[in-house]
């Protein structure tokens, strides 16, 4: 018999806090009171969806901050989903709750830190070796400028 993983079902019960933390403010709002979430995840985490270019400057991890700018979240029993704005044009992203890592609400000093689970690998491009394939030599030279005026 194998041992309970007591890490593993405190990890499951504190990412359900979160999970009631972001109904509550799905439903009520954030309030005037200055409670705003920090919330930190692995961006190579399985379903984990941010645009590509956020992807390539935080190829590790992220944190976003839920305060005054943000809408459409979108809770649900696995993830949570949300639209903010990076480099002022708005985006849908959406976090499963396995890739969370830390949760803070500082207007009341609480945090959360959840336990990075073992790497898996996140099912796109970035994540797939580069094949090296010998470049064939056709002896033929290309000059750009004739290839942008085809283009044209």
């Amino acid at each position: 018999m194998k041992n309970v993983d007591y890490q593993q079902l405190l990890d499951r019960a504190l990412r359900g806090v979160v999970k009631d933390a972001l109904v509550y403010a799905q439903f009520n709002g954030l309030g005037g009171d200055g409670t705003h979430f920090y919330i930190t995840f692995r961006t190579k985490e399985p379903g984990v969806v941010i645009p590509d270019f956020l992807r390539l400057r935080y190829p590790d991890m992220m944190t976003i901050v839920l305060q005054h700018s943000f809408s459409n979240l979108n809770v649900s029993s696995e993830e949570f989903g949300v639209t903010l704005t990076f480099d002022g044009r708005p985006f849908y992203i959406r976090v499963p709750y396995n890739a969370l890592l830390e949760f803070k609400d500082p207007s009341v000093d609480f945090m959360l830190q959840f336990r990075p689970r073992e790497q898996l690998p996140a099912g796109n491009d970035l994540s797939l070796p580069l094949e090296e394939k010998p470049l064939e030599d056709t002896g033929r030279v290309v000059d750009l400028d004739e290839f942008r005026k085809r283009r044209k």
